[in-house]
């Protein structure tokens, strides 16, 4: 099979992106593969076919870019497709912000080593979506605006479907302060909280957030750090949703009998003689996220 290098997304231009790609060299007949390009608001789908079937063709140029917002992340990848047996293969989920150096791909390994094993909790995000269909509930095509806050059809996003799948990741949740608001007219418990993740999945502000202890947050800024134009680290603020809102129903389908919350790590020590003596080199491994 035929592997691809140096997939990159370039663009000067507010109309459109250029998407290019090239083939390892091969003694396979690239005439026999088709090529599509696909694009998706989330790195893990739905992902939206923009381009294809191409034969010999190594460039695309997407017209139909949805750039208005400067929060919103486009992602691509190539799929080929063998004509004469059905194989199909992907390349890399690439994006404008282009490779990781050397450097960059090491601060983020520490990181992700700092978050599975040490301070960081399981959780889960729910990507926006901001562009596509829009809700057939509840939008109003004259006013242009929905028609109602707890729509479960949008789940008050004005989109169909209301938020891309949901994207497992590791991360360290700062509690805040507990605060009640009262008045005479309401009474709210609005907590502010602080989230540092690595660098992927990529977090833009309106994203859902699911912790470990479903509590759900919605993320208002991101920050971070960055090498080379490159994000190595995100740190979002975001509020917790006062119970009782639409974003509760979101379903989040996990095999919740044998998903990880918490660093097993930080709940057992298999550094001490009473541990290896009562323990294979299996479950000493799986202690370090190995299987």
């Amino acid at each position: 099979m035929i592997r691809f290098k140096n997939e990159r997304v370039i663009s000067f231009s507010i109309k459109y992106f250029d998407v290019y790609w090239e083939v390892s060299p091969t003694t396979e007949d690239l005439q026999e593969y088709e090529f599509y390009v696909e694009r998706s608001e989330s790195e893990e789908g739905p992902w939206q076919q923009i381009a294809g079937p191409l034969i010999d063709r190594y460039h695309v140029r997407d017209n139909n870019v949805p750039l208005r917002s400067h929060n919103r992340i486009l992602f691509y990848r190539i799929k080929a497709l063998h004509v004469l047996s059905g194989t199909e293969l992907y390349s890399k989920v690439i994006d404008r912000a282009g490779k990781i150096s050397l450097l960059a791909q090491e601060m983020i390994r520490r990181e992700d080593v700092l978050f599975r094993e040490f301070v960081g909790v399981q959780c889960w995000l729910f990507p926006r979506r901001t562009f596509g269909q829009r809700c057939p509930q509840c939008w109003d095509d004259v006013l242009q605006k929905r028609r109602q806050d707890q729509c479960p059809t949008c789940w008050g996003t004005g989109f169909s479907g209301g938020y891309h799948y949901p994207i497992g990741l590791w991360g360290q949740v700062d509690d805040a302060e507990q605060t009640e608001q009262v008045t005479m007219e309401d009474h709210r418990q609005v907590t502010y909280h602080t989230f540092r993740t690595g660098p992927s999945p990529a977090i833009k502000p309106m994203d859902l957030v699911v912790d470990h202890l479903n509590r759900r947050f919605r993320v208002f800024t991101v920050g971070g750090t960055t090498r080379l134009g490159v994000g190595v680290r995100q740190e979002v603020k975001m509020v917790i949703i006062e119970r009782g809102a639409i974003e509760d129903s979101i379903p989040l389908k996990i095999d919740a009998s044998s998903v990880r919350l918490v660093p097993e790590r930080e709940f057992s020590n298999p550094h001490t003689p009473e541990a290896s003596q009562s323990a294979s080199m299996s479950t000493l491994f799986g202690a370090y996220g190995y299987k």
